[in-house]
């Protein structure tokens, strides 16, 4: 039927009805009549554009939807129906039929009929077909409406009952029609979740209960069909499912993400849509994504007044506050999470770029998926990250704020647009999104305070900092159980890294400044009591820490790499490390301490030992009258250094101190195989403890005031196994402005082999070298101890021993690149002994220098001979014959191969001196003199022997007198090394002819 008049177009169909004359009455009496009426199509979907775009330049795409079908009873009546066009659209005198609950396809494909009879389909929006939900009733005009010589649009208007607003619902989609524009205002996600949470249809997975879908009608306030289309105001609104998303799918629908539908059109035309999709942001707080898509009127230059469909996105925060609380959620029970809550203060955002948009060929069919994927929020305006205003509250209660971009992740199944639409779960969807700038997860608190972790009880506040960077990381999907309505939480973000300010760590280095921390191995794995030292935190980039040695007396120079952050040890160098067992131990001690000397030169890390595990203990629960506790025990210990700060008492300032006390043990094994571990390290430090408390007050208006105190004990150090040194005890204690005070108990000198016989000499020596004539000297470069001790001349008959003393140093530089020296001596080159039998006399002198890298220098020498004197009045004379030796040994620089090395240079010489006079009655004097001496020197891989002779004859008379001198010197080089086997015997054919001369030859 047309009727010009008021536009009306419908086609009109009679089942079981018979003209009966004038009126149309049922053809089978007992069987139900109906009229369907076939109205136009209702809806016409159309391209949607960004809300920052212009208008668009080219016709938009827009796509209609199928005719709409409204089925009627026929009541029975004996009247029957008149034939009539007016009477055909009476439609409040006939019963509207609603499609049955639970049925979606109709008996035969094309068809409205379901359960053999036509049924009223509206396909509203385009793809989706509604019916009604409730008894409803239509009104319209039979005849034109006309005013002001004007026709109105014929219209028909859907009541529902009590003029309350109309229930509808969805019971199926389209298929099979050419797809929707991938930016239309409705996806083929939101229309199959109208189908799911309208059509009260029952959903049963395989082998469990029916799902507790939450199921509502779309209202309608208004639903009026046209010949031009359908002006329509829609409305719904639907709970969370409490179901999770594997029923869904076992049930064979999609999880029902879509919260809020808002339709408003005028014939036919989108005015204003609204869809509300749920999901959480990516700390785990409820939100939606909001679609809004208006109407706009704009002028465009070209064309006129141009109207289309605007799209504005934004998020609205549905769950302000988010609790951590649900450890079993996490990996490590929570703690690497140092936030109790997160609280947005933020709850809806500016308009925000939509996400990417999918593929123009997805391989789901069906149309957009775009409701599938999850993005980062970000605005509209300039495509950056719109950040989130979020209040923290860590584990003390102390609030922090911070500004970080997030991520919208729709609940249920996810897409990936760079994957070709596939299906993708959220760890790597959301490891993708991260990865394109990990600084998004970057939050700058800018030196707020927070605990990074739960302090001890007894210890509130030791894990609190002042932080300036947080990077979070984000864990994957966790269902919640059903208790919580069978939500998804995408809410697992955890610390992966800081940047703090660490306090202990600022003080002794002098270098303020956030630094790079993450979370320690065990403590996330165990806790932080099964710690050893409690540790929470570690340094990324460990820190060196070094008291030189001449602040520590010169005994030791600590220096280490603090890591480990502990909630009440202070910062400790990472020395515990895993067993086999999983056991926490003490045997990366070695490596934290690897560069730290003793004595200068000697390695700490080769004599540590672990610390049995009964000493752990004390790092965890250290406070100042416990630590006062295991200094003054002697068999207490400090498996590791401890740095702590504390307020002083007055609070004018800060007391900063350094304690350790450590066992010592044997020398480990050497990092470099083959070196002369005797030589190198000529210390037995097996059972010594080594102590050092070192403490620096700092005052806002005074200069720091440094203290160090310590101790080692009951050590020996070997040289070359040619002289022995015991301390029982060295004691230091040093001071700013104060010269270091270095006292040594139970020291005693031993010689050892060769020099063995000077130990009996001991009995002329103090029982105690360091006793009276001993002497210590410490200045700026280190320490000097030792004495020295003259033998008083002894003459017994003719044997005469005069000028004989003894010394013995020991020298400690407090320069590292120096080495701890001793030097021993018998007389002085400058001041030989004597020695006097009879005619026969001689003399020497013998020094020794000795270091941890072996013998620097070795001088000695020895003479011997005769005199003889005759005086006869006219005439007296003499003669004289001396015999001597020495020995030199000395360190020279040399370079070889343009570097500079140290060699041995050694001197070996034997001389003979004959002199002999005569004079004649005091007038003539004749002498003669004769030296000859023979050396040989070696200077590295140089040999050269020389001789010189000398013979000199002198003869004075009266007041004249001369000398005459005759000399002769010759000397000859050796090779710079003996001939190796291979100059000896060439491989080719001298080396065969070796062989075969030691081959057995046969017999005859």
């Amino acid at each position: 039927m047309v009727r010009p008049a008021d536009m009306l177009v419908v086609d009109i169909s009679l089942v079981n009805l018979r003209l009966d004359g004038r009126r149309l009455v049922r053809r089978d009496a007992g069987a139900p009549a109906f009229v369907l009426a076939v109205l136009p199509p209702q809806h016409v979907v159309e391209q949607s554009f960004p809300a920052d775009s212009a208008p668009p330049p080219e016709p938009i795409k827009a796509v209609t939807a199928g005719p709409t079908t409204l089925a009627f009873s026929v009541p029975d009546e004996p009247q029957g129906l008149d034939l009539s066009l007016a009477a055909l659209l009476d439609w409040a005198r006939l019963v509207p039929l609603t499609v049955p609950t639970g049925l979606s396809l109709p008996d035969t494909p094309g068809t409205t009929v379901f359960q053999d009879a036509p049924r009223s389909v509206l396909e509203f929006p385009t793809r989706l077909l509604l019916t009604y939900d409730d008894q409803v009733e239509w009104s319209s005009r039979p005849e034109p409406h006309r005013a002001d010589g004007r026709a109105a649009l014929w219209h028909a208007r859907l009541h529902g009952t009590g003029d309350g607003d109309v229930a509808l619902r969805a019971f199926s989609t389209v298929q099979g029609r050419p797809r929707l524009p991938l930016d239309a205002p409705l996806g083929d996600d939101n229309m199959a979740d109208l189908v799911t949470l309208t059509s009260r249809a029952e959903l049963i997975p395989p082998g469990g209960p029916p799902l507790d879908v939450p199921s509502a009608p779309l209202k309608s306030e208004q639903f009026i069909v046209t010949p031009l289309g359908a002006s329509v105001r829609l409305h719904g609104v639907w709970d969370a499912p409490v179901d999770n998303e594997s029923r869904y799918l076992a049930a064979g629908r999609p999880f029902p993400r879509l919260e809020a539908y808002d339709h408003i059109t005028g014939l036919g035309r989108d005015q204003y849509v609204r869809v509300v999709t749920r999901g959480h942001m990516c700390l785990g707080h409820r939100a939606s994504h909001v679609l809004e898509f208006r109407r706009v009127f704009v002028a465009s230059l070209t064309d006129g007044i141009v109207a289309y469909v605007r799209r504005e996105d934004r998020v609205i925060i549905k769950e302000p506050e988010v609790s951590y609380e649900q450890k079993d959620r996490y990996t490590h029970a929570g703690r690497e999470m140092p936030f109790r809550s997160l609280r947005l203060t933020d709850r809806a955002t500016p308009v925000i770029k939509p996400p990417d948009a999918p593929p123009s060929e997805p391989a789901f069919p069906g149309g957009p998926l775009r409701d599938q994927v999850a993005f980062w929020v970000r605005l509209l305006s300039d495509g950056s990250d719109y950040l989130f205003t979020v209040i923290g509250t860590d584990h003390e209660g102390r609030k922090v704020s911070f500004r970080m971009p997030l991520v919208f992740v729709p609940d249920g199944r996810l897409v990936d647009p760079e994957a070709g639409m596939q299906d993708t779960d959220a760890e790597t969807l959301l490891h993708r999104l991260y990865l394109e700038d990990k600084n998004r997860m970057r939050c700058k608190l800018d030196g707020q305070v927070m605990a990074m972790a739960q302090p001890p009880d007894d210890a509130p506040g030791s894990t609190s900092h002042a932080v300036g960077e947080l990077t979070f990381g984000l864990g994957t999907f966790v269902p919640f159980n059903q208790a919580e309505q069978g939500r998804y939480s995408v809410g697992r973000p955890y610390v992966q890294e800081a940047q703090v300010r660490v306090e202990a760590v600022e003080q002794f280095t002098g270098i303020t400044g956030d630094r790079e921390v993450v979370f320690d191995d065990t403590y996330l794995e165990r806790s932080m009591e099964a710690h050893p030292a409690g540790a929470y935190l570690n340094l990324r980039e460990p820190v060196k820490l070094a008291l030189g040695a001449e602040k520590a007396g010169g005994v030791a120079s600590p220096q280490t790499a603090l890591k480990l952050i502990t909630a009440q040890a202070g910062v400790l160098p990472d020395a515990f490390t895993k067993d086999a067992s999983g056991a926490i131990d003490l045997s990366g001690i070695k490596a934290a301490f690897a560069g730290a000397k003793l004595l200068g030169v000697i390695p700490l890390d080769r004599f540590l030992q672990v610390i049995p595990p009964d000493h752990h203990g004390t790092l965890q629960q250290l406070d100042d009258k416990q630590l006062e506790a295991v200094l003054q025990d002697a068999k207490g210990l400090l498996p590791a250094p401890v740095l702590r700060v504390r307020d002083l008492a007055d609070g004018q300032g800060k007391e900063l101190r350094y304690v350790w006390k450590t066992q010592l043990g044997k020398l480990g094994a050497s990092a470099h195989p083959g070196e002369n571990e005797a030589s190198m390290l000529p210390v037995d430090l097996e059972g010594a403890t080594l102590t050092l408390d070192a403490r620096t007050v700092r005052s806002p208006d005074a200069v720091a005031q440094a203290t160090v105190q310590g101790s080692l004990t009951d050590f020996t150090m070997d040289f070359l196994k040619t002289a022995q040194v015991h301390f029982d005890k060295v004691e230091f204690r040093s001071g700013a402005g104060k010269k270091p005070d270095v006292t040594a108990s139970g020291v005693e000198l031993k010689f050892l082999e060769s020099l063995e016989f000077i130990n009996t000499l001991r009995s002329a020596l103090p029982a105690d070298v360091f006793g009276s004539g001993a002497y210590v000297d410490v200045d700026g470069k280190g320490i000097r101890a030792g004495y020295k001790f003259a033998v008083p001349s002894l003459g017994i008959g003719v044997f005469t021993l005069s000028n004989v003393s003894l010394a013995a140093e020991l020298e400690i530089p407090f320069d590292e690149e120096k080495a701890v020296t001793f030097r021993f001596s018998v007389a002085e080159r400058q001041h030989p002994f004597g020695v006097t039998v009879s005619l026969l006399g001689g003399g020497g002198y013998f020094s020794m220098v000795v270091d941890t890298n072996g013998p620097q220098q070795i001088e000695g020498a020895i003479e011997f001979g005769g005199a003889a004197a005759l005086n006869l009045g006219v005439a007296s004379g003499g003669v004289s014959i001396m015999a001597g030796i020495r020995f030199s040994l000395k360190k020279d620089k040399e370079v070889v191969n343009g570097q500079v090395q140290l060699v041995d240079v050694v001197s070996l010489s034997g001389y003979l001196r004959c002199s002999g006079f005569l004079c004649v009655l005091g007038l003539i004097t004749v002498s003669v003199e004769f030296y000859l001496e023979l050396t040989y020197v070696k200077h590295g891989r140089q040999s050269v022997v020389y001789g010189r002779g000398t013979l000199t004859v002198s003869v004075r008379i009266a007041f004249f007198s001369k000398s005459v001198t005759l000399e002769l010197e010759r000397s000859f080089s050796g090779a710079p090394c003996d001939p190796d086997f291979r100059m000896c015997v060439p491989l080719e054919p001298s080396w065969r002819e070796y062989c075969e001369a030691y081959a057995p030859q046969p017999h005859g």
